[in-house]
């Protein structure tokens, strides 16, 4: 073992020492290199695995959280995300997980806006205008952070204006609201997202109507003037289009409808037929109240009797004796008996109330029209109006309207058109023919020229061969005859006189590296 590393230190040294320059340059780079990376991997794999805590763009929510990472002894590193202005706090991987936890009950982040925690603590002398304030402004940070859990938001900002109460009612002002959204990349939210956010701010600030929130964009784009008309009944741009496309809609698929029936009997393309619609987009609310018969509910009589007693001489004779107590007048007296009768009867009305809610979106009024490309008389026409009545849903009683006619189509646009394809189509014909015998007599032309090509290879191989057949290969020592010329050698012939003579130049410069050389065969012999 010994002798054979040193049989391999010296074969190293005699290597070393017969390389150049150059050669020993690269050997030494690549050593240098090989060194750097083994380094560079030993360093990473020993290194923690980093991992993103949290992406903050609030340069204070990220001081408290470094401050408590460095507080905990946490290795962290941070990293600037761009132009978007936010800051990723890096810590390691195995480590986020508790950290997080760690941070999360002591409230941090907080997404850079202030809730209801701010009122944990009580603040000494202050005033219900301040406390309102404060109320406001967590109630907007509350909602920031709400709307900030939705997966499409990146970041939201809210706006809450509480006007102050009024003594009078005429005089009191809503309260309003602003809602401004950034959204992750490639995202963005449906109608009935934004009518949920909308609910949630409503219901979230006293007072405040669903048309008092406005929610735009980073662009400006408003999001919330689809969702409400105003107050004054007026709609919006975008309601416009939408009952068009659905006016639009409802009457083509009452076209496509009569068309498609009417041509299973007059063929296809014999029938066009139009709609015209007048729908009803009001919503109406209706309350029907009827009372029926009486019926007793309960009876109460009473009866009061009473008598009378009267003197038939009237009141008695002028002077003292009649108006002296204890003296009686002399006349006749009468009694009378009166009776009444009370009935009180309690009856209960029958009632009946109907409230009914009608949907928007009913026609009011159609008008249809129908054309058959041929004469039809008036049986046919009748039969036709009856279908036709049938298949929309004809009312007369609204005024739909109704009209039937057969006459012959002009077809000179469409022979005319056809006639433009047919010839387009001869041409087209035409060009691809060419093109078609062009491809063909190209490929036949390579198929023919690479025949030739190779057998004019062979021919000029055998005739080489022929050529050099009579030649023999000369040997080593045949070479140095200096009597056959250079240019009747061939180039191996050549090529091992050339190696002959190195090697003997070699043995003459350096006999002892030669000798040392045939050694090393020994021994590994």
């Amino acid at each position: 073992m010994k002798e054979y590393l040193l049989q391999l230190k010296t074969q190293a040294i005699e290597l070393w020492q017969k390389m150049n320059k150059t050669q020993r340059t690269i050997i030494v780079g690549s050593a240098a290199l090989l060194m750097l990376v083994l380094t560079l991997l030993t360093r990473s794999a020993t290194m923690p695995d980093y991992g993103a805590l949290f992406t903050l763009k609030d340069e204070q929510q990220a001081g408290q959280i470094v401050e408590m990472l460095n507080e905990k002894k946490i290795s962290f590193k941070l990293a600037d995300n761009g132009t978007d202005g936010t800051v990723t706090v890096m810590i390691p991987n195995k480590d986020i997980t508790q950290t997080r936890l760690e941070l999360a009950s002591e409230g941090l982040p907080t997404g850079g806006v202030v809730g209801f925690e701010s009122f944990d603590d009580t603040k000494f002398g202050e005033t219900d205008t301040d406390r309102q304030a404060r109320y406001l402004r967590a109630l907007q940070g509350e909602l920031t952070r709400t709307i900030e859990g939705m997966s499409e938001v990146d970041t939201a900002r809210v706006h809450i204006v509480q006007p102050e109460p009024s003594l009078f009612s005429e005089r009191q002002e809503n309260a309003t609201a602003a809602v401004m959204l950034k959204f992750r990349p490639n995202k963005t939210l449906k109608e009935n997202q934004v009518a949920g956010i909308i609910k949630l701010v409503t219901n979230s600030v006293e007072g405040l109507k669903e048309e008092n929130v406005t929610i735009v964009d980073i662009n400006g784009n408003i999001l919330s003037e689809n969702m409400s008309g105003s107050e004054d009944g007026a709609i919006s741009g975008k309601q416009v289009e939408i009952r068009q496309q659905y006016q639009k809609q409802y009457q083509s698929e009452l076209q496509n409808s009569v068309e498609s029936m009417l041509e299973k009997i007059w063929g296809p393309g014999k029938v066009v037929c139009r709609v015209s619609l007048e729908i009803d987009f009001d919503k109406i609310e209706q309350k029907k109240q009827e009372f029926g018969d009486a019926v007793p509910r309960s009876t109460e009589e009473s009866e009061k009797t009473s008598t009378t007693t009267s003197n038939s001489t009237g009141s008695g004779v002028p002077g003292t004796d009649s108006n002296i107590p204890g003296y009686e007048t002399a006349g006749e007296t009468g009694s009378s008996e009166t009776t009444e009768t009370h009935e009180i009867r309690n009856n209960e009305i029958n009632t009946y109330e109907e409230f009914r809610e009608v949907a928007p979106g009913g026609v009011k009024r159609m008008s249809v029209a129908v054309v058959i490309d041929r004469e039809i008389n008036s049986n046919q026409q009748k039969v036709v109006e009856d279908i036709v009545k049938s298949a929309a849903g004809f009312n007369t009683d609204r005024g739909d309207q109704l009209s039937v006619a057969g006459m012959p189509f002009s077809t000179e646009y469409q022979d005319e058109l056809n006639k433009q394809i047919a010839e387009a189509e001869k041409r087209e014909m035409y060009i691809y023919g060419g093109a078609a015998a062009l491809a063909t007599i190209v490929f036949i032309g390579v198929i023919v020229g690479s025949i030739v090509v190779m057998r004019r290879r062979k021919e000029g191989e055998a005739l080489l061969e022929e050529q050099l057949m009579p030649n023999r290969a000369l040997s080593i020592d045949e070479l140095d005859d200096a009597n056959i010329p250079e240019r009747d050698l061939t180039p191996e012939e050549k090529e091992l006189k050339r190696i002959k003579e190195r090697v003997e130049n070699v043995a003459k410069e350096q006999p002892d590296d030669i000798a040392q050389l045939l050694r090393t065969w020994l021994i590994e012999e």
